[in-house]
């Protein structure tokens, strides 16, 4: 290969041959100089172009402001990118058809004694491809959304169409359970409540996982005694563990923390009920250690374990571990639900396991999320009062759907509320009118039909008795909406489908506060 004579030779091939299309455009705006790749990229030669203003090469649209922006890079020249990132151009081939454009532009002096004045050198590049790439990027990503969208707007739907069934079928179990008060069909009652237990956690699972990943859930940080959580949870699930024949172990702690205490005993419940369904010998326990910069809540069983190559998956969704012998139980959303929690309270989740010993999560609180047991420490409540029996509340129910309706007043009946049946907003009013005095307690569905709601209900009910009348308000709307009814005085809201027992206590509390 010959030796160039000069480095201005070698500068000269490598622009004139690079794979960029670079233009020399002098102040009047005509082309000087193009290279190789211009006359590829625009289907021109280069004699065709030389001489000629720059904007043969811009669409007839564009044109006329094309002129004002070179005359603008005129009086203020200086290195700058046009398109792409900053504002999508176009360029116009020889053939008439356009191609997305990227250009930078940088101002030339012309040497001490050259009388070629001022020139800008523009890199073209086509980024068609990219555009393309972009488009469908965002194309897929509008999809995608659109898609979460509609699944948000489904599961809404659902939660509530399928609650209401659900919470019918739990009415009419209680109102049997009240009936049939032999041996043999209380047992056989209570295993239909622990299927529809069952049904209403597989429920709420689904829409905790939609809720937590679209940020509906806002943690609303309270102090919260671990010790209180953990009775509470042991009372749940020693019975499950007793029919399992296995062992549970839930320590006395003094720790408190601020935190949700809804999402945390969740969390909590959720490592619980994972440990016992995967553990057939041996048993389950809990300890909490204050560490150096953490409290960690452990959570061990004696389980099948996870296979080593399958601890990062355990808290996918509708990830199992395959149980030998059995088929997996649940949707497999339980941890999915406890890592979705963990991130939110700021907590850190770890795991080991070992395949055929058991397996430990461990709950990592930060210490900045830590009292002193005595910060935390409650009142516990002194020797209970003795006072006559009360008679029971009036209640007024009003609930559109039929099924739940006619269960719910079973159930009230059956327990010795006298009660008044309303199927519309308009229909309470009515009966509210004629026997608003002898009404203690209401009992409303939230979606009332023709743009009403129960909360709008109650309070003009409580206008028109002049009263603070107590409320339960039942609704399987999953709608943020409703996070803000605790902020309403003696009105509390239940999820649908609402276990018959906390309605029946929920009544209780209400009217005593009411007394």
């Amino acid at each position: 290969m010959a030796i160039l004579q000069s480095s201005g030779q070698l500068a000269e091939l490598i622009v004139h041959q690079s794979p960029d299309a670079f233009l020399l455009v002098d102040g009047g705006g005509r082309i000087a100089y193009v290279n190789e790749a211009v006359t590829t990229l625009f289907g021109y030669d280069a004699v065709e172009l030389l001489g000629q203003t720059i904007e043969i090469l811009v669409p007839d649209h564009a044109r006329a402001i094309h002129e004002r922006y070179r005359a603008g890079f005129v009086r203020q020249p200086a290195v700058r990118e046009m398109g792409a990132r900053v504002v999508a151009l176009a360029a116009r081939r020889r053939d008439g058809t356009e191609f997305p454009a990227e250009i930078r532009l940088a101002p030339l002096h012309a040497p001490p004694g050259d009388s070629g004045g001022e020139f800008v050198l523009a890199a073209v590049r086509d980024v068609t491809d990219r555009r393309r790439l972009t488009d469908a990027l965002r194309a897929a990503r509008e999809e995608a959304d659109s898609a979460s969208q509609a699944k948000s707007r489904f599961l809404a739907t659902a939660s509530h169409d399928l609650r209401q069934p659900l919470q019918t079928l739990q009415l009419l179990n209680a109102a049997l359970a009240r009936r049939l008060t032999d041996g043999t069909n209380q047992d056989l009652l209570a295993r239909q409540q622990a299927a529809l237990d069952s049904m209403a956690d597989l429920l709420n699972a689904l829409l905790d996982v939609t809720k937590l990943e679209s940020g509906a859930l806002k943690p609303n940080l309270v102090l919260v005694p671990l010790a209180g959580v953990l009775a509470d949870l042991r009372s749940q699930v020693q019975d499950v563990a007793r029919a399992q024949g296995l062992t549970l172990e839930i320590p006395e702690t003094s720790e408190c923390l601020a935190t949700d205490r809804v999402l945390f005993r969740q969390l909590l419940q959720n490592l619980l009920t994972n440990a016992l369904q995967y553990t057939r010998e041996g048993g389950v326990t809990v300890t909490v250690i204050r560490e150096q910069d953490a409290l960690a809540i452990r959570v061990s069983d004696t389980g099948v374990g996870i296979p080593a190559g399958e601890i990062d998956r355990v808290f996918d969704e509708y990830y199992r571990v395959a149980t030998p012998g059995n088929r997996p139980r649940g949707f497999g959303l339980g941890l999915t639900i406890v890592r979705q929690i963990s991130r939110l309270l700021g907590f850190t989740m770890q795991v080991e396991s070992e395949e055929g010993r058991g397996t430990t999560f461990s709950v990592l609180v930060p210490a900045a999320q830590l009292a002193s047991p005595a910060t935390g420490r409650t009142a516990l409540p002194g020797p209970a009062l003795e006072r006559p029996e009360l008679a029971k509340p009036a209640v007024l129910v009003i609930e559109d759907d039929a099924a739940v309706r006619d269960a719910l007043n079973l159930l009230l009946t059956l327990d010795g509320y006298p009660t008044w049946v309303a199927e519309s907003a308009a229909g309470a009013e009515d009966l509210f009118a004629l026997h608003g005095a002898e009404i203690d307690v209401v009992i409303s569905d939230y979606q009332l039909g023709n743009g009403r709601n129960g909360l709008e209900l109650v309070e003009k009910l409580r206008a028109a008795a002049g009263r603070d009348l107590p409320a339960v308000i039942l609704s399987g709307d999953t709608s943020p909406v409703l996070a803000s009814i605790h902020t309403v005085s003696r009105v509390v809201l239940l999820r649908k489908p609402v276990n018959a027992r906390q309605l029946i206590l929920k009544l209780e509390e209400l009217f005593g506060a009411a007394g």
